[in-house]
């Protein structure tokens, strides 16, 4: 599992008084994703579904990794810093003004100077505009209502892996062999984050290159 703090959340006025601090996991128990056909058609994108979180280990932990983190809060150095925690997710409301434009712009610019004003001003506008669940320290006490949270707030972040993955000629569900090629397709390799036998334990920009390098220089000794 991972954490990262930034001490901006957003890129607007509002965004710029807010930090966050976010937790996921790198290697998961929930692999059970699937890429079916939406009809036959090649034009029409397949259907995929994640199906994050199928795999309660997997809540269990994001569960865990939240209450650890209330705990930093507790720290003298932090309550001097910060104050309001609040659980947050890519909500609706949250990419809409997420959004880079003049209108956005203006209407955060006019909160962020509100927020700024007295602490009841501050905390009436922030309960009201901002918070879009109950608060923390309530959330982390009610085991139905965080997993609720978690599940509703999790996300994929970016990084689609293991759809065609390489494995023995004898696994049902392996795609291709051991150098990218297309079980039953000839002259056909794969050589992306689609063919990783399981989701690797981080980003999976590096890993990348060093498939294709390991499979360009096979390519290129036989030939």
């Amino acid at each position: 599992m991972a954490v990262s703090v930034s001490t901006k959340a957003a890129w607007h006025a509002v965004g710029e008084q807010i930090a966050s601090v976010t937790t996921w996991v790198n290697k998961t128990f929930s692999e059970s994703g699937e890429v079916t056909l939406e009809d036959a058609h090649w034009r029409t994108p397949p259907r995929v579904d994640f199906r994050l979180l199928h795999d309660r280990r997997d809540v269990a932990r994001l569960m865990g990794a939240m209450r650890l983190l209330r705990g930093a809060f507790d720290a003298p150095a932090m309550r001097n810093a910060v104050e309001e925690p609040f659980a947050a997710s890519f909500s609706e409301k949250i990419r809409q003004v997420s959004v880079i434009n003049r209108a956005n712009a203006f209407k955060t610019a006019m909160l962020a100077r509100l927020l700024d004003g007295p602490e009841s001003l501050r905390r009436f506008l922030f309960r009201a505009l901002i918070l879009e669940t109950p608060p923390l320290d309530e959330l982390l006490a009610d085991d139905q209502a965080l997993e609720a949270f978690v599940r509703r707030a999790a996300v994929g972040v970016w990084h689609v892996s293991c759809s065609c993955r390489m494995g023995a000629s004898s696994d049902p569900l392996a795609v291709t062999d051991n150098q990218g090629r297309v079980y039953g397709v000839p002259a056909l390799r794969i050589v992306d984050a689609s063919l990783f036998p399981v989701i690797p334990s981080a980003n999976v920009h590096l890993t990348v290159l060093m498939v294709a390098e390991k499979i360009a220089d096979e390519i290129v000794a036989r030939h």
